[in-house]
């Protein structure tokens, strides 16, 4: 699993396919990959079905303190 949002993506992003397969076996199209309101040279769509975007209701569920829970890995008071 994957999303980049609120990110400065730089020229180096592929515009057409900015993701890879990790092997043939699990195409990047097969995982879940998504990017939301990104901008930069690299955040250019020019083929919408390589850039799954997240709608704003669900990029509300996709955030650091979702996926991590309230867990830091540096520990609490740090």
């Amino acid at each position: 699993m994957l999303t980049v949002r609120d990110s400065r993506l730089g020229a180096g992003v592929d515009a057409v396919a900015p993701y890879a397969n990790m092997s043939d076996i699990y195409p990047w199209q097969d995982q879940r990959f998504a990017e939301y309101r990104n901008t930069g040279p690299g955040a250019r769509v020019a083929v919408p079905e390589n850039r799954p975007q997240l709608t704003a209701a669900q990029a509300r569920k996709a955030t650091r303190e979702v996926y991590l829970d309230g867990w830091t890995p540096w520990g609490r008071g740090c």
